[in-house]
């Protein structure tokens, strides 16, 4: 089963991952797993919500977007301290692979950057904007590189070809030339050292060019084939996937962004991203080594439960064995009470005038004789015969003591046999008990393997957000009210969701985002369009900077204008606003967040406090604040727990910046 992704894995993975470019990281999370270790840097990413981007380095090595929980240590790791410390609410950048190799770079809005190495043991080193090594997770040192703080981190030397450079004229003649110098090699390894690719994939190529991987000396033509299939395999990995996870007898055993020859005839599992398909996979491929490690545990105990009950058995059938034997014995003494009694009488009579030598020289010169011939042993320790008995078919050897008469020695007998009949009821008890704990243990091996692929395999529910839930939003006096969130949301907003009945506000400081009351041609009061003011403001940046109160203004859709002055030049999010603006001055910075019932759900939302102690199931006032956000998230989860709220539901509705709540609600 493959346990780590290729280069060209991480190619798709790369042209994927740019989603997140201008996602901002809310927080970074490392998780100590027994044979890899992953980094999950939670991700908010504009109109998509939060995401986790996870990394994994160790035996498993790869990058997804999970769908999958994952239980996060309570204590994080000093590195994921390190990370939430310096990449807190920082924009990603840039996303790119490095020289084809199997190299993530993350670049980050404040210069910081994020390096994966996905080969050998694999490592996540953090650096700053001049490539020196803040912190690796591990530090590591090879001739020429060492990877420890304070070193100039410097990547591993580039292979000579990569699918971003075959275009040049020149990237032929190498090919070429490398073929022709190493014409002794087969062409297999060739494609994988100057390509820098896995055997796999050199044997596609060779297979797509209908030329034999182990074929050396290849013509001219040969070479030119098998370089075109290489461009046409790249293609297909950067512009046409067909993600895959590779199926074997029901198992997983390979995830693939692209068809691949070799697997033609192997079931597989079709995705619509390459991430979900990698996510999917090593999912399962973990969950399953749990699986199998707890399974072995259990199997252990039930396989010593086995064994006790083995021991059981064998001794609930010796004793049984025992038994019978025992009441067999007793019965032929009886049956032969007579023959036993003068037996008995005659060694007695003769121990009183011979010794014990003498008498088993008696009996060893009368083996035919029809008693004495009966003895076949003495043991004059002991004071015990061995005689043969007979009764009908069946003949015994037993055992009788000289100083007992015929009836002591048939008692002797029975009540060994009663004594183990009273331990075969104790046994079988034993028994059932045993019985009953392995199969207790193999329901429980079966609810806990379950449970485990449950909890291992559990995916998150994303919740369907409504179109309206990508803004800021609330309802104020019965119309829905839009603000943006970024630059990104503004336009939005603007071009796609602003129709020309609507009213638009605009707080009066650099940067405040467009707030848009949907009027769907009703009048809005007075009173509205105050709340509506407050709401605008209070999502300003002057929230964040702690102002009391700021002057906005509304205008109307038509006067607002994407071409600028001539000379000027708008940024992304910034509009031209003509003719005259509708002012209204010292707006109070006044806003609480609660629960409302709208559109058939009950959803978390900000509004004023007039507002909300009018329309809102319940909810909580809230002030500009230092205090962490992450903090106040768990409150308010507290708070509104009986109504289904999730951190993200929260951190969508909070405004910019800081706050902390100031008056509870019941």
């Amino acid at each position: 089963m493959k346990n780590e992704i290729t280069n060209i894995d991480l190619a798709a993975v790369v042209e994927e991952l740019q989603m997140l470019i201008n996602g901002r990281v809310d927080k970074a999370f490392l998780i100590n797993n027994e044979q890899n270790k992953e980094l999950i840097l939670k991700v908010h990413v504009p109109e998509k919500g939060s995401r986790e981007l996870v990394i994994s380095v160790g035996k498993y090595k790869y990058v997804t977007l999970t769908n999958y929980e994952r239980e996060k240590p309570k204590l994080p790791p000093s590195f994921a301290m390190l990370l939430r410390k310096h990449l807190k609410n920082s924009k990603i950048t840039k996303i790119e692979q490095i020289n084809f190799d199997r190299i993530l770079l993350i670049e980050f809005q404040n210069k910081y950057k994020l390096i994966a190495e996905l080969f050998k043991d694999g490592n996540i080193i953090f650096l700053d904007e001049n490539n020196t090594i803040i912190a690796p997770l591990r530090i590591e040192e090879w001739k020429d590189r060492r990877i420890a703080p304070k070193e100039n981190y410097k990547f591993p030397p580039q292979k000579p070809l990569s699918p971003k450079n075959l275009e040049y004229s020149l990237a032929y003649e190498l090919f070429e030339e490398y073929f022709i110098k190493n014409s002794d090699v087969e062409c297999v390894r060739l494609l994988s050292r100057i390509l820098g690719i896995a055997g796999i994939y050199a044997e596609e190529i060779c297979e797509r060019a209908n030329i034999d991987k182990k074929k050396k000396n290849l013509n001219k033509e040969e070479i030119k084939q098998l370089f075109e299939k290489a461009k046409e395999l790249f293609n297909e990995v950067y512009n046409n996937r067909k993600p895959q996870i590779i199926i074997k007898d029901g198992e997983y055993i390979d995830v693939q962004p692209i068809e691949l020859k070799k697997y033609s005839d192997y079931e597989k599992k079709y995705y619509n991203s390459f991430l979900e398909a990698i996510d999917d996979y090593f999912a399962k491929f973990l969950a399953l080594k749990e699986v199998k490690k707890e399974k072995s545990k259990l199997e252990e105990e039930i396989e010593k439960h086995e064994a006790i009950l083995r021991r059981q058995l064998e001794t609930l059938k010796k004793y049984k064995e025992e038994s019978e034997e025992n009441s067999l014995k007793g019965d032929l003494i009886y049956a032969n009470y007579q023959l036993v009694e003068e037996l008995l009488n005659a060694i007695r009579f003769a121990r009183e005038r011979k010794s014990w030598e003498e008498i088993k020289k008696i009996i060893r010169e009368n083996k035919n004789h029809p008693i004495l011939g009966l003895i076949e042993n003495i043991d004059e320790n002991s004071g015990k015969i061995v005689v043969r008995l007979k009764s009908e078919d069946m003949e015994e050897r037993v055992a009788l003591d000289i100083r007992k008469n015929a009836f002591e020695n048939a008692e002797v007998y029975y009540e060994k046999a009663k004594k183990l009949k009273s331990k075969l009821e104790g046994i079988e008890n034993a028994i059932e008990l045993t019985k009953k704990k392995i199969e207790d243990l193999k329901k429980k091996s079966e609810e806990e393997i379950k449970e485990i692929e449950e909890k291992k395999m559990k995916k998150k529910k994303r919740k369907e957000r409504k179109w309206y839930e990508k803004f800021k939003w609330t309802v104020i006096n019965g119309f829905l009210v839009l603000a943006g969130k970024d630059a990104i949301t503004n336009e939005i907003l603007i071009k796609k969701y602003t129709d020309k009945d609507d009213i638009v506000f605009h707080a009066d400081i650099q940067g405040a985002p467009f707030t848009v009351i949907k009027t769907e041609g009703r009048e809005v009061d007075e009173d509205t369009l105050l709340e509506v003011a407050k709401f605008s403001v209070s999502h300003s940046k002057a929230w964040k900077l702690g102002y009391g109160a700021i002057d906005t203004y509304w205008v109307k859709p038509e006067q607002i204008s994407k071409t600028p002055e001539s000379g000027e030049y708008l940024k992304r999010g910034a509009f031209v606003i003509r003719g005259k603006r509708n002012y209204i001055r010292s707006v109070p910075l006044e806003l609480g967040i609660g629960v409302i019932e709208y559109d058939g759900e009950i959803k978390i939302t900000t509004a004023p406090p007039k507002t909300l102690e009018k329309s809102f199931i319940k909810y909580v006032l809230l002030k500009p604040s230092n205090k962490d956000k992450g903090k106040v998230v768990k409150e308010l989860k507290k708070i509104f727990e009986d109504y289904g709220i999730d951190d993200e539901d929260i951190l969508m509705a909070l405004p910019p910046g800081g706050c902390e709540i100031i008056q509870p609600k019941p």
